[in-house]
This record gives C-alpha cells, structure tokens and sequence, in this order.
C-alpha cells in the first residue's frame, strides 16, 4: 500500500535567502556601532581638558558594552571589530605604539568583564529595575571591570605616575558605566516595548522634565567660573527636577536626566565655565566625577526602589484582575473575607444567584439570605473556623433571586499573605439541592427496602414466634380456668387465686415482650443514632431468635466479653443484622446431624480498636469460588432465596462506619464478622 504522506520538496534557495538576509542584517549593525563608536571616540578626544588630556568621562567603552549586553554572544566577534575598526586603522598607520596596544587590551577586558557580568549577575538590561539588580551592576560595571582594566591602562603612564593615570582612567570609565551605559541600556528597552502605551500628557511631561533640567544645567554648569565659584549651592540646583524625573519615571527618567546633566557639566568645564574651576584641571575633573558620583548612585537606586514598587503593583493589580476573571468565569460561587470575618467580595456567579448588588451582599449584608432555621448553625461555623483557621465545610439553605431557598455545600480555607500574616477566608460554595433531594429519595428507598428485608427475616421465624407466643397464651388460659373452679368453691380460697393471678401477670408480661420486640423489629421508621451495649443487642437477638433455634435443634452458645466501650448505632438496624446473620447460619446446618448444629455468637475487641461481633456455624462452608460474590445484590445460595439479604446487611453496617465480612473456619463451617466503631462513650 503507498504512503499516503506527501513530502514537500526543501527548497535550499529559501534556506540561502534567509541566512543572506540575516547576515545582511548583522553586517548593517555591524556598521552602525562602527560609526556610533568612531563619533564617540572623536567626542571623547573633543571633550579632553588640557594639559593632561584628561577625559571625564569615555563614552566607546560604555557604548560597546551596551551593544554586547544586549546582543547575541554569538554576535560579539563581528561588534567588538567594528567597534575598535577606527582605533586599529589609526594606529596601523602610526605603526602599532606599545600604548595603543596596552590601551586596547584593557578596554576589551573591561568591556568583556563588564558585559559578562552583567548578564550573568545583574539581570542584563532590566539592571536598573530592582535594587538587587542595580547594586550588582554597580560593583560590576562601575567598580571591578574600570578597576582592573585601570591597571592595565595606567602602565604607558610610567611608574611615577602609575596611580595618577590609574585613577583617571578608572574614574573616566566609571562614570561612563554610571551614567551614559544606563541611559543606553534603559532606551533600548523603552524601544523594545510598546510606544503606543505612552499617552500624549506623559510624553509632553517627560519633555517639560528633559527641558527644564536642560536650562537649569546651562545656567548653573555653563555660567562664568566666578559665578559658580561665589554660589557653590547652585549646583544642587538640578536636584528637585532629578528627584521628580526618578519618582515620575522610573530609571529611563532618571539615567536619561542624569546624562543630560552629564554631558552639560563636562561641556562647561571643556569650555572653562561652570563652577569645577576653582583648581587644577585634574582636581576640578575629580570634583565633577565625584559630584556626578554622588548624585547617580542614590537617585538610581531611588528610581529602582519606585520600578520595583510600580512592577509588584502592576503584578498585583494584573494577578487580582486574573483572578477576578478567572473567579466569574467558574461555575460555581467564590467569596473572600477579610481578617474580621467581613466579606469583601463575591464573584458573578454569587451576584447572579442571589440577584443582589456587591454593595448589597460586602461585610454581613450576605447573611440576609441564610434560611432563618440554618443562620445559628452557619454563623458560628463561620466563628470557629475564624478563631481557629482551619478550613471548614458546611451545608445551609440560601435565598435564591426568585425567592427559593436552595441548599448550598459552602467549603472554605484560610489564606495567607507573602510573609505568613492571616488574610482572611475564601471560599467556593455549590447548589446541592438536586442532589439533595435526589440523596433523600434514596436514603427512603433503602430504608423501604431495609423494612421489608426485615420484615422478610420475621416472616421466617413465625412459626417459632407462634410457639413462642402460644406458651404464655396457653398457661394465662389454664391459670383462668382453674381460677374459675376455685371461685366456683364454697369456701374460696383466695389464696389459690392470688397464686393463679400472679402466674397470669407472669405469662402475660412474657407474651409482651416477644410482641414488644416484633413490633420494635417491624417498626419502620428514620436511623436513630444512639449507644448501645453491644453484648445487650446480642442478647435482645437471641431471645428472639432462641425459639426458632430450638424447633431447628441448634445449640446456641455465647461468649460474650464483659467491658466492651459502646457503638453509637441504630439498635433495630443493628439487631436486623444480627438476626438475618443467625438465621443464614441456622440454614447453613440444616443438613447436618443435630447433634452437631451449634451455633456460636462471640464478641470481643478487633484489631482495629473497633468492637466485633462473630457468628460461626458448624455447616458445610462457604465454597471458596462463592465467598468473594456473598454480598453482591441477587447472589444466593438458598434455593428461595432472593440475594438482597447480605447486601442490604453490608450496608446497613457500612453506613454506621463498620465492617461486615466472612471466611470459613478451619474445622469446617462458617463464620460472619460485624465490627462497629468504638464511639468511647457509656452505653448505660
């Protein structure tokens, strides 16, 4: 049979298209950090102070930096060429100086070392919004790539002015890393987002900010020296525009500033203005680094402290919004509650049920709902699981829209904030009534079917019970008899009659008992819980049943254990039990010699603390392909029998918590086991 799958032809001109276009696309990169880079360095050597040609700050390094924080490492060998291309032409021509040499090793190691760990260990572009990230960044970028590089590049200084060129190195890298990397960096994630987010209100702010902060640098960092010089406070002049720009902001606000007032304070200071003239040019330099310093770091970390807040908001506001969609989208009823038992919120599918308004159903307003008869129950469930937070689990009737009263399952849980404080309670809650109704129709179908088993187990004992109640019958008539014969004397003697009356009442009391106990049997009516010594429904049964055994010539023997805890029970469920489980081992040994029918019903305690009751017969057994099927509804071994008996027993008894199970006996026979939660109460 030929394959149904078609294969598509690869087209390699598609594949060879594709990687022209990507490698067209990086060569096009490629070339524009080459002119970023050269335009920077020609700045850089512009911006120079005589007689050192010291540099306050050196924007390559910092540039290309930015360039591999945020490209593929894959990509690093093509920038880092183009980057230092117009450098090495230069210095081809000049023949390769020591210095050049020494100059390029230390920028490639601080630029790798700073890109390196920035991405492993700041976060890489998002850097500037959170502190951990920013600090880390700091001691990266800042601190240890301009360090070591400075060593590197201090050495065509000469030996007697090692550590001065050390320190103007590292201090012009640094504040490239510190001020203009940031602003690179912050710019380019701006361009990777969403423009269209940005309203025309915020961006007409953002350039009120810019250009306000733009005229306070030009008056204060390009005034005449002398000026600066007699008003030195005016410096922090840029202060409260660079403190609203991190609060509005964010970092992009704060690196964009800070540059600006970078760049302006270094242009004034080029151009002999400003107050950094006061001294010698490598001092006033250091005075401008250190000023730029001071202000960037704290304004910094004070625009982190507001990103992260803003985020932790935004992820708060986005996770309760999630949640509230999410909550009215279920198909069920959700609520919250705070630390005071107050409801503060119910999803739609509560609103639509109840028909009420959130304003309506906030604090207890919810409450006007519960059927009157469930409130008193509801509430304190409410009260203990508050007190105690713990989940809870309750079922109360609750006011419909239209006026019905539907039963509700109601499930709630405490919740728990970040750090461990209590937050309240939610909670989900169910319409149970169909299944309510539909759970009492069959509760009154089982115990229909539970009479009538009953009642069939008694209609096998009428024989037995007519005998048993012919006796007393028979004895009140002859003791009649004989009082009328008496009466009939002359003298009476009252005291043969007061004897005949006393035996009377006797045999009288001894006929109500066995009817006492029939229509205790034939009663129907609901499980009445209550407890019961079990040793005493074991003797109820048998005196019941005692008649019965003896017409079958069964030897009853009981080995009943004294000081057993009582069963919380239904005693006439339990008695039933009992008696279809005698009246099955009864059957079990009708074949059997008479003299070898007995029967033995033993209590005592079972493995599991619970109490046990055993019923053992000295019949054929059970065979061993019939012993797991006892229980199943319609499976008999009595030929008229209908196989509801021991189904009907099993759960009789699972619906009181216990066990009903059998095995045959070793010496032949049977045995059925009935075991009962032990409830630790006194059946007296």
């Amino acid at each position: 049979m030929q394959d149904a799958a078609i294969a598509l032809p690869y087209d390699s001109s598609d594949a060879m298209g594709s990687s022209t276009a990507r490698s067209l696309g990086l060569g096009m990169r490629a070339l524009l950090v080459l002119a970023i880079c050269y335009l920077s360095t020609e700045i850089g050597f512009a911006h120079k102070i005589p007689p050192h040609n010291i540099s306050a700050l050196w924007p390559t390094g910092a540039i290309l930096f930015s360039v591999l924080v945020v490209s593929p490492i894959r990509h690093w060998w093509v920038y880092i060429p183009a980057a230092y291309f117009t450098s090495i032409i230069n210095d081809a021509r000049a023949g390769f100086p020591i210095s050049a040499l020494w100059f390029i090793v230390a920028g490639l190691l601080e630029i790798l070392i700073a890109a390196i760990g920035v991405r492993r260990f700041a976060a890489g572009i998002k850097a500037f919004e959170a502190p951990q990230s920013l600090i880390a960044y700091f001691a990266i970028a800042v601190g240890v790539a301009p360090c070591v590089s400075a060593f590197v590049g201090a050495v065509p200084g000469g030996a007697e002015s090692y550590w001065f060129y050390w320190r103007v190195w590292f201090l012009s890298e640094a504040l490239a890393y510190l001020v203009l990397a940031p602003a690179i960096l912050t710019w380019i994630a701006v361009a990777r987002g969403d423009f269209k987010k940005i309203s025309v209100e915020r961006a007409m702010e953002a350039c009120f900010i810019v250009g306000g902060l733009l005229v306070i640098g030009i008056v204060v960092f390009n005034s005449p020296a002398t000026f600066g010089a007699t008003v030195p406070a005016l410096v922090y002049l840029p202060l409260p525009v660079l403190l609203l720009a991190a609060v509005r902001f964010g970092p992009v606000g704060i690196n964009t500033c800070l540059l600006v007032v970078a760049f302006v304070s270094i242009s004034g200071a080029v151009h002999g203005r400003g107050p950094f003239q006061t001294d010698t040019p490598a001092h006033n330099v250091l005075a401008m680094q250190l000023f730029l310093g001071t202000v960037s770091v704290p304004l910094m970390l004070l625009a982190a402290l507001f990103e992260e807040r803003h985020a932790k908001t935004n992820a708060l506001q986005e996770s309760e919004a999630r949640f509230r969609s999410m909550a009215d989208s279920a198909p069920m009823m959700i609520w919250m509650s705070d630390t005071q038992k107050n409801s503060e919120y119910f999803n739609k599918g509560w609103l639509d049920f109840t028909g009420r308004s959130m304003e309506q159903e906030l604090d207890d307003g919810w409450t006007q709902g519960i059927h009157p008869e469930d409130a008193d129950h509801c509430l304190r469930t409410c009260k203990t699981a508050f007190e105690s937070r713990e989940p809870f689990n309750m079922e109360f009737r609750l006011r419909r829209r239209d006026g019905e009263y539907r039963w509700i399952a109601d499930y709630g849980i405490p919740r728990y904030a970040p750090d461990g404080a209590f937050a309240g309670f939610i909670g989900s809650c169910i319409d149970i009534t169909d299944g309510k109704i539909g759970e009492l129709q069959l509760r009154e179908q089982r115990e229909e079917l539970t009479h009538l088993s009953r009642v069939a187990v008694l209609g096998e004992l009428t024989g037995a019970l007519a005998h048993e109640l012919n006796q007393p019958l028979t004895a009140i008539l002859s003791n009649a008899q004989a009082a009328q014969r008496f009466l009939a004397q002359n003298p009476t003697s009252l005291s043969e009659v007061h004897e005949i009356l006393n035996d009377i009442v006797v045999e009288d009391k001894r006929a109500g008992e066995v009817i006492r106990r029939l229509r205790a049997l034939l009663k129907r009516g609901e499980t009445q819980l209550q407890l019961l010594d079990v040793n005493e429904v074991v003797t109820d049964v048998l005196d019941l049943a005692r008649a019965d055994c003896v017409a079958r010539g069964v030897k009853l023997v009981r080995e009943l254990a004294s000081n057993l805890p009582a069963v919380r029970a239904d005693r006439v469920q339990i008695q039933q039990v009992l008696l279809n489980l005698i009246i099955n081992a009864c059957d079990a040994m009708s074949a059997c010699d008479p003299r070898d029918r007995r029967l033995t019903i033993v209590t005592g305690m079972h493995d599991d603390a619970s109490v046990k009751v055993s019923v053992s017969d000295c019949g054929n057994g059970i065979p061993a392909d019939e012993i797991d099927r006892l229980f199943e509804p319609f499976f008999t071994t009595k030929a008229q029998g209908l196989g509801l008996g021991l189904t009907i027993c099993r759960s009789i008894v699972a619906a009181h918590g216990g066990k009903l199970w059998a095995l045959n006996n070793s010496a032949g026979g049977a045995t059925f086991c009935l075991s009962l939660p032990a409830s630790g109460g006194d059946a007296r």
